[in-house]
C-alpha cells in the first residue's frame, strides 16, 4: 500500500545531501537552553525556508523555576572557556584538557572559577560512591580523580566533603561493543544536571582513559612518596534565565489532522550521530516529499506533516504542555535518534523501537513493514531472492528518548523509534563527522518519509490493508513466544503470555479508528472483524501447537501468588507524560530518599534484582496506571510486558509517589 510513495521518495532522497546537514549542525556546540543550540536551530530554520517548507522556531522560557508537565526547567548556560593542567610535579606538567579546542572536556554546566583559575591538590577516589570512603578524607579545596557516577560522587565529595570540583575519566561500557580500552583517547559526554539554580554548583572536566590511568599512576606514585599532585584549574561560564527552541517545518494536509516526526537536535559538539544524523534525516525526509509534492509526483496529503527538531526531551515535554489541543489530531509519530551511523565502525545495528504495549498501536508494525523494503539492498544468483546488507531489526518498546513522552497512555501519540544500537562512540568526543554513512542517512530519511507520508493520506483501504499486516505479524509473535516458553528461555506461563500478546494485538487492531477520522467506511470495518478472528484463533493453534511438545504435556499457567494487602488498591496519576527519575523523588528530602532506598533494598533482597531495576519497572508500570487497574494488574501486565515485577516492591514504589501527590488512591 506504501510501494508507490516509497518509490518516488526513495529517487528523491538524497543521502549526500543529508551528510552535508550533519557537517554543518556538528559545527555548533549544541546544549540545551544554550546559544550554541540556538545557532543551530537557526540554521535549521533557514534550510528549511531555502527548501520552500513552511517553518517557525518556538521558543519557551526556561528558568529553573517552571515546569512542563513533569519536566522542570533549568536556567540556560554559556560555557566560555574551561582548561585543566597539572602544575606539580615538573615532571607530570601538562595540559589535559581546554573546552576552546575540545568542548566535551568540560563537565557541562560548569560553573565558574574566580577569575585567574584554581590551583588545588587532586586527590584520588577509588571508591567515590561508597560513602565510607569517605570518612578521615579532608577535601576541602580539593580537586577529586574519580570515575563512575557523576551525581553520587557530586554529592558525597562535593556537597558532603567539600571538595572544589570533578576530574572524571569514567567511560561507560556497552557490551559488546565497547569498554574502556576500545576508545582510549575518548572523552565520554558528561553534564552536571542542577535541580534548581540556588543549588551549590561546582565544576569538573572529563579526561579520556588513557589520561585518566596515566594521571592516577602520577598520583599514586607522589602519594607514595609523600607529596600532592597539584593542577591548576580555569573555568569561565554563566548560568541566567533563558530559554529552549523547537524548530518546525510543516506540510500542510488538505483536512484535519497531521503526523508528527521528531528528532533531537542537541548534546556537545560533535555529536553527529547522536544526534545531528537523525535531524539531518528528518530535514532530509521532509525536502523529499515537499519537493514531490511539488512536481506532482506525490499529490498533497489528506493530513499535515509536522517536524520537529527539539533539544531532547525538554523540547517535546514544552512544545506538547503547550500545544494541547493538537495532541488529539496527531494520528502517529516517528522519533529519529542517532540513525546515520557506519555500521562497520561504529557496531550498530538500524533498529525501529516499537511502542510500549501499553499503548495500543499499529505504528511500530507499519514501521517495520517499511524497513523490510528497504532491507533489499541485494539478491541471489538465481534473481529469486532480495536481501538487505546492513544490519537491522525491529525491536520491542525500550524507551530513552523522545517516544518515551508521545508513546505514554496518558498522552496516546504512538511512536516508535529509529535508532542505531549499539554504537561504539556514543556520547562520546569520537562521535565524529567520519563516523556518518549517506546511506544510512538515506535509509532513514526514507523510512521517515514514506511512514509519514503513507499514515497522512491513509484511510479505509489502507486500514483494511493494515489490519490484515497485524493479524499477520500476531502469528510470527506466537511462534516466537511460544519457542521461548517451550525451549526454557522465558519461565512466564504459556497461556497467560498468549492472551497477554493476543490483548495487546487486539488494542492494536482497535488503534486503527485513528486513521478513520469518524468515518464507518466498509472496507476498514469488514477487514478489522475479520482480523480480530484471526487473531482469536491464532491463539489456540499456537498453545494446542506448544503446549504438546512441552515435555508431552500442557504448559501449566501459573498459580494466583500471594500478594500484600495493597495489591487490591486502585492508584491513579496526577501528571500527564512520564516522569523522570530526577522528578520521581524531587519532593523527598536527602534522609526520606534514604529511607525509601533502604526500604527498597530490603524488599529486594533474593530477587536478583537492583535499585536500577526498581526505576525501569516504574516507567512501564505508570503507563499501565489508568485509574481502573489495581496494584496487581498492573504487576501481572508489567511481568507479561518486560519479564518482572514485585508488588511488594510496586506498592513501595507507589507509596513513595502518593507521598509527594504524584498520584493518588482511589477508595
Amino acid at each position: 500500500m506504501y510501494r508507490a510513495a516509497l518509490s518516488a521518495i526513495s529517487k528523491e532522497v538524497d543521502g549526500q545531501r543529508a551528510l552535508d546537514y550533519v557537517a554543518q549542525i556538528v559545527g555548533h556546540h549544541r546544549i540545551q537552553a544554550s546559544p550554541g543550540f540556538r545557532a543551530a536551530a537557526k540554521w535549521c530554520e533557514q534550510t528549511f525556508a531555502a527548501n520552500g517548507i513552511a517553518h517557525t522556531i518556538h521558543s519557551y522560557p526556561y528558568d529553573g523555576q517552571l515546569s512542563y508537565w513533569t519536566s522542570k526547567t533549568f536556567e540556560e548556560w554559556e560555557g566560555l572557556a574551561g582548561t585543566l593542567e597539572v602544575i606539580e610535579p615538573a615532571s607530570a606538567a601538562r595540559k589535559l584538557c581546554d573546552f576552546s579546542s575540545l568542548r566535551i572536556s568540560l563537565i557541562q554546566r560548569s560553573a565558574p572559577t574566580p577569575p585567574g583559575g584554581v590551583e588545588a591538590d587532586l586527590v584520588l577516589l577509588e571508591e567515590p560512591e561508597n560513602e565510607s570512603a569517605y570518612v578521615g578524607l579532608d577535601l576541602h579545596g580539593k580537586l577529586v580523580l574519580a570515575r563512575g557516577d557523576l551525581e553520587r560522587i557530586r554529592e558525597l565529595a562535593v556537597i558532603k566533603a567539600g571538595a572544589l570540583g570533578i576530574v572524571s575519566d569514567q567511560m561507560a561500557e556497552w557490551a559488546p561493543i565497547r569498554d574502556r580500552t576500545d576508545v582510549p583517547d575518548a572523552r565520554m559526554y558528561t553534564s552536571f544536571w542542577w535541580p534548581s539554580p540556588a543549588e551549590p554548583k561546582c565544576f569538573g572536566f572529563v579526561l579520556s582513559p588513557r589520561q585518566g590511568d596515566w594521571l592516577r599512576k602520577v598520583v599514586k606514585a607522589e602519594n607514595a612518596s609523600g607529596r600532592q599532585v597539584r593542577v591548576k584549574a580555569e573555568v569561565a561560564s554563566r548560568f541566567y534565565p533563558g530559554s529552549i527552541e523547537d524548530v518546525e517545518a510543516y506540510i500542510p494536509g488538505q483536512g484535519k489532522g497531521e503526523v508528527l516526526v521528531t528528532a533531537h537536535l542537541c548534546h556537545p559538539q560533535a555529536s553527529a550521530n547522536d544526534n545531528a544524523s537523525g535531524s539531518a534525516a528528518a530535514m532530509e525526509a521532509i525536502r523529499a516529499i515537499a519537493a514531490l509534492i511539488k512536481v506532482g509526483s506525490l499529490p498533497k496529503p489528506k493530513r499535515s506533516i509536522r517536524v520537529l527538531l527539539v533539544p531532547e526531551m525538554a523540547g517535546t515535554y514544552a512544545f506538547l504542555a503547550k500545544n494541547e489541543a493538537l495532541i488529539p489530531g496527531i494520528v502517529a509519530a516517528i522519533n529519529l535518534d542517532m540513525v546515520g551511523e557506519n555500521q562497520e565502525l561504529c557496531g550498530s545495528s538500524f533498529l525501529v523501537e516499537k511502542p510500549p504495549l501499553s499503548l495500543g498501536s499499529f505504528a511500530g508494525d507499519l514501521a517495520g513493514l517499511i524497513l523490510e523494503s528497504l532491507a533489499a539492498d541485494a539478491g541471489n544468483l538465481g534473481g529469486t531472492s532480495k536481501y538487505g546488507l546492513f544490519r537491522h531489526s525491529v525491536t520491542p518498546f525500550s524507551g530513552g528518548s523522545d517516544h518515551w513522552i508521545l508513546s505514554d497512555p496518558a498522552v496516546g501519540i504512538p511512536c516508535p523509534m529509529l535508532i542505531q544500537w549499539p554504537d561504539k562512540f556514543y556520547h562520546t568526543s569520537q562521535d565524529t563527522l567520519d563516523k556518518v554513512d549517506p546511506a544510512m542517512l538515506a535509509r532513514a530519511a526514507i523510512l521517515t518519509a514514506t511512514y509519514a507520508y503513507f499514515l497522512a493520506n491513509a484511510g479505509d483501504k489502507e486500514v483494511a490493508w493494515l489490519a490484515g499486516e497485524l493479524a499477520a505479524g500476531f502469528a510470527a509473535q506466537c511462534s516466537s513466544v511460544g519457542r521461548a516458553v517451550v525451549s526454557g528461555e522465558d519461565a512466564r506461563p504459556l497461556r497467560q503470555r498468549l492472551e497477554f500478546m493476543r490483548d495487546c494485538r487486539l488494542a492494536d487492531l482497535a488503534s486503527l479508528d485513528r486513521l478513520l477520522d469518524g468515518t464507518a467506511p466498509q472496507l476498514a470495518r469488514g477487514a478489522r472483524e475479520a482480523a480480530c478472528r484471526r487473531v482469536t484463533a491464532e491463539l489456540e493453534a499456537s498453545y494446542t501447537h506448544y503446549s504438546s511438545i512441552s515435555s508431552g504435556a500442557a504448559v501449566p499457567t501459573a498459580k494466583p501468588a500471594t500478594s500484600p494487602a495493597g495489591a487490591g488498591r486502585v492508584a491513579r496519576r496526577t501528571f500527564r507524560g512520564p516522569i523522570g527519575r530526577r522528578e520521581m523523588f524531587a519532593g523527598f528530602s536527602p534522609a526520606q530518599r534514604k529511607d525509601w532506598t533502604d526500604q527498597a533494598t530490603a524488599l529486594l533482597a533474593g530477587t536478583g534484582k537492583d535499585l536500577r531495576a526498581v526505576l525501569g519497572m516504574a516507567s512501564t508500570a505508570l503507563f499501565w496506571m489508568d485509574g481502573k487497574r489495581t496494584q496487581g494488574e498492573i504487576a501481572h501486565l508489567v511481568t507479561m510486558e518486560s519479564g518482572w515485577c514485585d508488588v511488594a516492591v510496586l506498592e513501595h514504589l507507589c507509596s513513595a509517589l502518593a507521598a509527594q501527590g504524584l498520584i493518588s488512591y482511589l477508595e
